[in-house]
């Protein structure tokens, strides 16, 4: 092993933190699959990531607790406390037989999902520190309780897309179903592909359409066509060009246990396109009508042009547009990015989920336009 290149500051970092302190064994391997960027989203700046927590350690350990402070010595921007830890972890593999993922036998890891947010003026940080504390045994079989006392996390510099609706004419009401947050299914699915867990869909949205009656539908919800959403011209959000078409698949009934074909790899995104609008952004539709899709392989198309039409095939119970942007020309195996819409206009935000908007929407506010921020899980919004 060489070491000229590395000083003694190099040796001790900067943070002046003992060396004993640096020296001290712990149960640890901490991994961070993907660095975060910062976003905007209900006017403040937000962080969204996930850190892969492996216990090195011959013995169990627990996790008891995570503090997220602003760079090395800012202010403390988030705190979770035992109980909010086991709602944002998730064991990998089989179960624990406890089944408490901030318990970690030797050898076992879990996957903390984060999602720091910054208040409304202050300064976006550089990087992330960490603070986790954790509980376990000497080998005497005495308790310990311990701290990590600072892992960092590097904010990564990102140009953030900036994207049109993906629905022509724009219109509404649309509800960010499944949105980014830190507890959608789609924020919590890992795809291993290629010798890489990745989370592609970090932050995807399932997009529903409302009618004048607040509903996804009239009339018998187990038809298509009586969705609002269904029919609806999908278009690219960007100039861009087109990485990947599918257009084969038959369509599901709204709501059956069984889809329409069996769900695969090929088949979970239904009809589906990908569009490349650089910058390491792919934009990525699913779940179109079989048939409609209107451009090929290689074709560049223009913000605005139409590229198919909203439907409910591959891996759908009802009609609607999943969407999101990644880093790589894949439907699953890619890092998920966050992007902005240009304009959009807020008209409520339930925290009930969905199941409560199928009885019915009615807006309690004026609409309150906002400009280039991600919209989040469950917003209720309308395109100009």
């Amino acid at each position: 092993m060489r070491l000229r290149h590395l000083s003694l500051v190099a040796l001790l970092g900067p943070v002046a933190t003992p060396l004993a302190a640096q020296l001290r064994l712990e149960p640890f391997d901490i991994r961070v699959p993907s660095a975060p960027a910062a976003f905007p989203a209900d006017g403040k700046t937000n962080f969204t990531y996930e850190l892969r927590i492996t216990n090195i350690d011959r013995r169990e350990v627990k996790i008891t607790g995570v503090e997220v402070i602003a760079d090395s010595m800012g202010p403390s921007l988030l705190s979770l406390d035992s109980v909010a830890l086991k709602a944002a972890t998730r064991i990998a593999g089989a179960p624990i037989t406890n089944g408490d993922s901030r318990t970690l036998p030797s050898g076992r890891q879990t996957l903390l999902y984060m999602w720091v947010t910054v208040p409304a003026g202050g300064s976006t940080p550089s990087r992330l520190r960490h603070r986790i504390s954790y509980a376990t045994v000497d080998s005497a079989n005495n308790p310990i309780n311990d701290v990590v006392e600072a892992f960092y996390v590097p904010v990564r510099s990102l140009i953030l897309a900036t994207i049109a609706a993906p629905f022509g004419g724009g219109g509404g009401p649309w509800v960010a179903v499944n949105g980014p947050s830190n507890t959608s299914g789609h924020r919590r699915t890992a795809i291993p592909l290629g010798g890489e867990a990745q989370i592609g869909q970090r932050f995807a949205t399932d997009w529903i359409k409302l009618g004048e009656d607040g509903r996804a539908f009239h009339g018998d919800s187990l038809v298509n066509s009586n969705w609002y959403g269904y029919g609806a011209p999908v278009v690219a959000v960007a100039d861009g060009i087109v990485t990947e078409v599918k257009d084969s698949i038959i369509e599901n009934v709204p709501f059956s246990p069984k889809m329409a074909v069996p769900i695969t790899l090929v088949t979970v995104g239904g009809n589906h396109v990908i569009l490349d609008l650089g910058g390491g952004y792919y934009a990525f539709y699913a779940h179109l009508q079989p048939g409609s899709v209107k451009v090929k392989l290689g074709d560049r198309v223009k913000k605005g042009q139409q590229v198919g039409l909203l439907g409910n095939s591959g891996n759908s119970t009802a009609p609607h547009l999943h969407f999101h942007m990644g880093d790589k020309n894949s439907p699953l195996g890619s890092e998920g990015l966050p992007f902005l819409f240009d304009r959009f206009e807020l008209l409520d935000w339930p925290k009930s989920g969905f199941g409560e908007l199928l009885k019915g929407w009615k807006p309690t506010a004026a609409p309150v336009a906002h400009r280039k921020e991600v919209i989040l899980e469950n917003m209720i919004v309308r395109f100009p």
